[in-house]
Order: C-alpha cells, then structure tokens, then sequence
C-alpha cells in the first residue's frame, strides 16, 4: 500500500513537474514579439527639422529605448511604482496578487491588480495583437500569467523590464518612456532627472486619469507617492527624496508639425511598412513656408478666376532633391479637394510642352533660324476624312516664322508643323525618355495636338524634364529623401540643344510680340520660363529655371471646372515669378547678379551666325531684315534664296507654302526695299517670266470632303476658315455657304467664314458666271 502511494505521490510529483516546466518553458504565441512597427518615425527636413512624427501601428507616438541604456534612475522609479520584487518574483508575485484580493474585497472595488511588471509586458504583448474592443476575462488573465512565466524564462530581468518601458502608455497618444520623457520634458530619458523619472514612472498605471495637461495637481500628486515609495525602500536618500518632491517641473507642450502633407504623404508610401525610425527629406521647410504663404497672397486673384487649387514643386538641379512640394494650395480644404495631391494628378499641360518638340526637332539637325510656316494648314488624322486645322491663340497667321520666335511666342501652328516633320512615334518616345509616365498609348491615339498639350502629364514629370535643359541636357532622376548614392542620370539631348531651347525660353525680346515685356516670366537675372493653357481653359501651367533651380506650377480645379479669363501669363505666372525667387535666395545664398545671363553653359558645338530674319538663311547684302542667330558649328548655311535684287527694289519670291498667305496679306510681288544699284558683275541673273496656263474656277479652300473639329481652345470668334479660290479671270470671287450669300474676295485673297456645326456646301462664283462647290463637315 505504502508503495503505492509513493508511486502515486511520484506520478503526481512528475506530472506537477511537467505542468511546471511546459507553463515555464512552452512556446509563446506567433508573432508575439513580432516588434514590426512600433516605433513611430520621424520625418524630418534636409535641416533635421521636424516636418510630421507618423504614428506606430497602433496609433501612438513611440520610440525604443535599448536594454542597454535604460537609466538607472527610471529603472528605480518604475520598480517602484509597479513592482518593487521585481528581481525576486517568477513574473507573477503570489504575495502581491493576495494582497490584492484582500484589499479589493475589504472596499468591494478594485484598487489594485497585483500584476507584475512582466505580466503587464504580457498583456500590453497581447493587447497588440487582439481585436479592437476586446474585453479582458478570467482567461485572458490567466493566459498573461502564462506568458509572464515563459518571458521571464527566455529573457533576462533588464530585458523584460526593457519591454515594459518601451510599450507602456504614458498618455496623450505617447507609448514607450522614451518618446514620453521628449514629449513632456524636451529631452531624452538619460538626461531625466529624479523628479522626472518619477512623474514618469507614475503615469502608466492609470494615464488618462493622471493626463498632466488635464490635471496637473492629480499628477504631482501621484508623483510624490512614487518618490515615497523610492524613499521606503531605500533607492532614494532622504535628501534625495526631499530635492526630488522640491523640484518644480516644467512640462513642454510638442506642436503637432504637419509641414508638406502632400509631400510627407509620399514619403511615407515610399518607406513602406517596414520604415526607419527617422526619415531625413530633401525638403527644404523654410522655403515650403514660402511657398504655401506665396499661394495664399495670390488666393484672392485666383478666387476671381475660379481657381480653388494650386500645386507647385521646387527643384534642385545639381542633386535632383525635391526642395518644395505643394499638392493643393490648402491641405485642409476639404470642399475643394484639398488632400488631393496635384504635382501627381495628370492634366493637360498646354503649351508648357512645346519646348520638347522643338528639342527634338533640334536634335535631327533644325535650329533656332529654321523657318516654320504660320499659315493655314491641314493635316491628315488618324479618322479617314477628317482634317486638322490648328488655329493660334490669337487667331492670327504670321506667315513665315524662325523657330526662335515661333516656340518664344508659343504659337500652335509652327509647333504642329515642326510635330508633323519629326513624327508623332518619335516625339512620344523622346517624351517617355525624358520621364513622362502617362504617354502610355499609341501615335494614332494622340496625334499631332500632342505637341500643343492636348494629353496628360504630371507637374512633377514635367518639372524632372525641363531640368535636364537646366542640367545641359542630362536628364536625372529626382528624390525626396537624402541619399549617399549618386543619383541616376542618363542623356537626353545634347548640350547644343540644351543651350538653345534654354536660350529661346530665356529670350525676352522674342516672346514680346506675344506677350509684352515685364511680365511674370521676366526676371533681373536669366530665367528660362514656359507657360500653357490646356483645352476650354481647365489648366494653367508656368514652369521654369536656372542653373540652380527648376520651378513649376499648375492652377486649376480638381473637379475640372473651367477657369475664367485665365491663362497660364495670369494664373500660374504670378506665382511661379514669386517662388523662383523664393528658390533663388534659398539655393543660391542671394539673387543672381542684375544682367546675368549664364542660366546654361555655352557648348562648343553652337556658333553665331547673320541670317536673313525671314528665311533663316545666311544673310545676303540685299536682305532687309538681318538677325545674329544660333546654328550647329561648321554648318553650311546657303544665302537667302528668298530675297531678289531687282531695279525696281528687293521682292520675296515666296516659297509655294507662303504665297497663300502672303496673297491675303498683299505681299505678292511687292518690293520689300527701296531700289538698290547692283554692279553688273554682282547683278543677279534676270529669270524668264512665268508662264502660267489658263485656271478655271476652283475652290482651293476649304478641301471639298474635309471635316473640321471645332477648337475648344480657342474662342468663337477665331474658330474660322479662310475661303479661298482662284479663277482664270481677274475678278472678284462672291461666296455662298448653303446657297446663302457670305461675301466676297479678290482672286487668291481670302474671305473669313465663321464655323457653324452642321453639313455645308460652299460655293465660290466668278464674273465669268463659272461656279465651284466644296462640300464640308463641322462638328
């Protein structure tokens, strides 16, 4: 008998054991400790100033402090304020859990928890991982024991107690005794003095209730019981515990940074889940407060324009650092779609894109003097019938016009012109090189407006591309958080053509046909500006640079609403005007000199060169008009073959493109000099007159079957085509549309008519009694 009960009492013994050890020794559950996203990250400016402290992943403000570095003096305090054995219990402390019971049942109320340091490690372990709400039970309570117990036996009692300061909440939103002793006192916990490690250290067993913003005389009062309690168990000399409860504390209140939402935003997605604790931006915040107090200047104009969103974007040139980034005009202005980032929100540039076409058009051997025609053309499209007829903002042709003035003045029809010569597939692959994302379909899709700006782009792709004009033609890939690595660059263009579409976008006097001098895109120091106006007045865009800088901004409404009176001179210049300069002194130190004009290194592969200014060919004696004008070095430039010296003066002998227009304009066969005394040697060779067989009655414009889209640019009044015939008989023309008399024109002049959507016949009658019919689509 006695045997077996000793053999039972073993069994039990044995049984007792493994109970002990499995509770001991067991597994913790997975992903207990998994410490992903605890800490809260800080993101800061290029200068280390704080822009944005993004919170944990459960919501509140953190940091870590390592096992290491725990100060002795909040070691001391927290042990006594939550668990004086600390370094004699198991993780769970029977005495102080009885203790407990007793004094809840004696008032009926619970007062106290008995809980150790570990087993409140345990629960705040688990709290991370359970559902929101969840309520705490006798079994939830019993499995923190557990858990307790396997901590205490995988780690050291520092290591537990490390845990414990790191993941306690210390009010307002504040997680970890680091991140509370900056919040609360300004400074990190090594430097915490008795007084505020004891503040401290009194917080987490009931942080709202001892909240010291809310109820400061509660929190000193909770204080001194700690500092008591240090002093009771001896931590503290009895000097010590009277300098501590002398000591006034002077809490410090964080202001809650939020600078460059949009931009912080963006870095925030960039760094992911996994993100350091601290982020240092390129941003520069001082220049950002610039520019967000720059649009709000501007905002009582852009109101009377019914613009409701601005972004703008500074960059740096030299680095590829993003130095200002704003996505709205007003992050919290909800009913305009304020948390809309517009650097990144595609809309349609307008003319800001024409330089690029012209880029590439230079880099297949044009130059500043190539001559591109201003005049009524029409161009196939990718619809069988239909016709594109591109019309200037201004209604206006001017004929003849060097490449210099015609992307200076941002005129439509050169630019479509210049697009049809270097081929839609080609420029929409340069466009991709240069960084464009959003030019993803096909040459058929987007046509010949491309180069106008009828597609889609990003401020901040736009601004990247127009830096590698800056940049000499080398294109770099930007950045908004400081990197040790070199950036990535890659060619774009020569630095020929760099220099040229930099040269042109900085000319003054060229764009001052189009308009006028001492705008906003005109600065004491070189500038290289471009402006654009997208379709029915939607956006407006201006973006531009220096060596050091490229700045861009659009205006407009994230709901597309149209602007009124607004283009991208009034709406976006303003304030790219006022932010470039804002740039300048930030980047540069100070404004350039007055009269600087070194906004891109001359390149050696460009020279300086008299041309014809009608032309663009070398000029000859007799060209009235001359212009010193960029070309490629050692280019061959053949004389002007326009101009002809003749007894009676110089004429034009108009290419047949031009004669056209320059019949409308009365400029056929009329001397353009006064007479000039060739010596015979030098007299030109007198060529034999035309012979020009009989022409019947013909309707040369509009194309008989053409179809014409009305322009959503432009507005009604220049929304017209020139009617234009010519006839045998040197007479007047009389014009019918629909069998109803519109007027009337001289032979090879033009009659402007007015486009009406609908079916139209056009019919064109002579002295002669002939009559021709033209038959067209407006839609």
């Amino acid at each position: 008998m006695r045997v077996s009960r000793l053999r039972v009492a073993g069994a039990a013994a044995l049984v007792l054991v493994a109970v002990a050890v499995r509770l001991r020794a067991g597994p913790l559950p997975d992903g207990l400790l998994d410490f992903q996203n605890v800490e809260s990250t800080d993101i800061v400016d290029r200068h280390g100033e704080a822009l944005y402290e993004a919170r944990s992943g459960d919501g509140s403000r953190a940091s870590w402090l390592a096992a290491s570095s725990l100060p002795s003096t909040l070691v001391d305090a927290t042990i006594a304020a939550e668990d004086h054995r600390f370094f004699r219990h198991p993780g769970i402390d029977p005495i102080a859990a009885v203790r407990a019971a007793l004094r809840n049942l004696r008032y009926r109320r619970v007062l106290e928890g008995g809980s150790t340091i570990t087993q409140q490690v345990a629960k705040l372990l688990l709290a991370r991982h359970a559902a929101p709400g969840a309520r705490r039970t006798a079994v939830t309570k019993l499995r923190e024991a557990v858990i307790a117990l396997r901590l205490e036996h995988r780690f050291s009692k520092r290591d537990i107690l490390a845990l414990y300061l790191n993941l306690a909440p210390y009010g307002n939103q504040l997680s970890g005794a680091g991140r509370a002793s900056r919040a609360y006192f300004g400074h990190p916990p090594s430097l915490l003095t008795l007084a505020q490690a004891a503040f401290l250290a009194a917080l987490p067993q009931r942080p709202s209730a001892y909240n010291p913003y809310r109820d400061a005389t509660r929190a000193r009062r909770r204080q001194e019981r700690v500092i008591a309690r240090m002093r009771a168990l001896g931590t503290l000399s009895a000097e010590q515990a009277r300098e501590a409860s002398d000591e006034r504390l002077a809490l410090s209140r964080e202001p809650a940074a939020f600078i460059a939402p949009h931009f912080v935003e963006r870095v925030l997605l960039a760094a992911g889940s996994d993100r350091p604790r601290r982020i240092q931006t390129t941003l520069d915040a001082e220049l950002q407060r610039e520019v967000e107090g720059i649009i709000r200047v501007e905002r009582p104009s852009l109101e009377r324009h019914g613009a409701h969103n601005v972004a703008a974007v500074v960059l740096d040139n030299v680095s590829g650092e993003w130095l200002a980034w704003e996505g709205s005009g007003d992050y919290a202005d909800a009913a305009h779609g304020g948390a809309i980032d517009g650097t990144v929100v595609p809309r349609q540039p307008g003319s800001a894109l024409k330089p690029f076409t012209y880029a590439l058009a230079f880099e297949g051997g044009a130059s500043p003097a190539t001559v591109l025609p201003d005049v009524a053309s029409y161009f196939p499209t990718a619809q069988d019938g239909v016709l594109y007829s591109p019309r200037n903002y201004d209604g206006q042709f001017r004929g003849p016009m060097l490449a210099r003035r015609a992307l200076a003045g941002s005129e439509n029809v050169p630019a479509v012109a210049l697009a049809s010569r270097v081929g839609v597939p080609n420029l929409l692959r340069f466009l991709r090189a240069a960084g464009f994302s959003t030019f993803d379909k096909s040459a058929a899709y987007y046509g010949l407006g491309v180069t106008l700006g009828d597609a889609e782009v990003r401020l901040d792709e736009m601004v990247a591309a127009y830096a590698a004009f800056a940049r000499g033609g080398v294109a770099i890939r930007p950045t908004m958080v400081r990197r040790p690595a070199p950036p990535l660059e890659w060619p774009l263009v020569s630095p020929r053509t760099a220099f040229w579409i930099t040269d042109i976008l900085s000319d003054a006097d060229a764009r001052a046909y189009a308009f006028g001098r001492g705008g906003s895109l005109e600065f004491p120091f070189a500038v290289a500006a471009k402006t654009g106006t997208s379709q029915a007045y939607h956006d407006n865009w201006a973006v531009g640079y220096t060596r050091a800088v490229t700045v861009g901004v659009w205006v407009g409404n994230f709901d597309r609403r149209a602007l009124t009176g607004s283009s991208g001179v009034t709406g976006a210049g303003p304030i790219f005007h006022a932010v470039m300069l804002a740039a300048m002194r930030h980047v540069a130190g100070a404004l350039p000199p007055s009269g600087d004009r070194a906004t891109v290194a001359l390149p050696a592969q460009t020279a300086r060169v008299r041309v014809c200014a009608l032309s663009g060919m070398a000029a000859l004696p007799w060209c009235p008009t001359l212009v010193d004008e960029w070309l490629a070095a050692g280019a061959e430039s053949p004389g002007c073959a326009w101009h002809r010296a003749t007894p009676r003066g110089v004429v034009v002998d108009w290419p047949a493109e031009y004669r056209a227009w320059a019949s409308t304009e009365r400029l056929l066969d009329r001397a353009v000099a006064a007479p000039l005394r060739v010596p015979p040697a030098a007299a030109p060779r007198a060529k034999p007159p035309i012979q020009r067989a009989p022409v019947e009655l013909r309707v040369m414009n509009p194309p008989d079957g053409a179809v014409y889209l009305i322009d959503p640019t432009l507005r009604s009044e220049f929304q017209r085509i020139g009617l234009r015939a010519t006839s045998a008989a040197n007479s007047r023309i009389e014009w019918r549309v629909d069998g109803s008399p519109v007027g009337t024109s001289e032979v090879d002049g033009a009659l402007d008519w007015p486009l009406a959507v609908g079916r139209h016949v056009v019919t064109a009658s002579d002295s002669r009694g002939r009559r021709a019919d033209a038959a067209i689509v407006v839609k």
